[in-house]
């Protein structure tokens, strides 16, 4: 594994080990706090560098390599493959910890409940998301090239999909999305590399339908998007 994705968060971390030796005064009552950040840093790196395609389906994921790769000890790291383990993105064969295989069966199951839970959701949201959020949200979708990168499309399309479920304050719902949206990526990064179609007609849609405040629009914008998703990685996968 490449260090340089990581150079200037080892500088950060190097940073916030400083300030913890400097305030060893508080050490105890700010131990698990500390802890916490380091976990939730931990967390965040690894789960970027499974999302980017560095660690795929089927590669070995050991805690001592990994700690070293990202400058940590190795009880963050022990906790963050932990939380990525019970979030299904890594699983265990015997002893051994490995980036988890999403299969096709899986991804169209996602998929699924997503179609579900999004449209509804979308409608939901269509009177209380703020217009100065969806006009740098429409702003962002017109800018989309036609084809972009994995990591493009998803950052678009987090802002998107992510915003939406936020302003509906429920927590559990929003991670069982968080949840689900990584486990779909993990398995487009492994099976479908390169470019993709940025969507950009469907996303204006749906922040159009947003920004009027039609709530019916709204729903069937998203599950539109959601079966175009669907129906357009089934046709690559058969074209392989």
């Amino acid at each position: 594994m490449s260090g340089g994705v990581f150079s200037d968060r080892r500088k950060n971390l190097k940073g916030l080990r400083m300030q913890q030796q400097a305030e060893t005064g508080d050490r105890l009552d700010k131990a698990p706090e500390v802890h916490a950040s380091m976990a939730e840093l931990a967390f965040g790196q690894i789960a970027a560098m499974l999302l980017a395609g560095q660690l795929r389906g089927g590669d070995l994921v050991q805690e001592s390599r990994l700690a070293e790769h990202l400058g940590l000890s190795r009880t963050p790291v022990r906790d963050a493959l932990g939380r990525l383990e019970g979030e299904g993105l890594l699983t265990r064969i015997g002893r051994l910890l490995i980036v988890r295989r999403v299969t096709i069966k899986e991804f169209v199951d996602l998929l699924h409940v997503r179609l579900l839970i999004e449209p509804e959701a979308a409608g939901l949201a269509a009177e209380n998301l703020d217009q100065e959020q969806l006009a740098r949200l429409k702003t962002l979708v017109l800018e989309m090239p036609d084809e972009v990168s994995h990591d493009q499309l998803w950052w678009v399309d987090d802002q998107i999909h992510l915003g939406i479920i936020g302003v509906l304050h429920n927590d559990f719902l929003a991670q069982l999305l968080r949840g689900m949206r990584r486990r779909t990526r993990l398995f487009e990064v492994a099976e479908l590399p390169g470019r993709r179609t940025s969507g950009r007609q469907e996303h204006l849609v749906l922040v159009e339908a947003l920004i009027a405040r039609d709530a019916a629009k709204a729903k069937a914008a998203m599950l539109h998007h959601l079966e175009t998703v669907r129906d357009n990685v089934i046709r690559q996968l058969r074209s392989l």
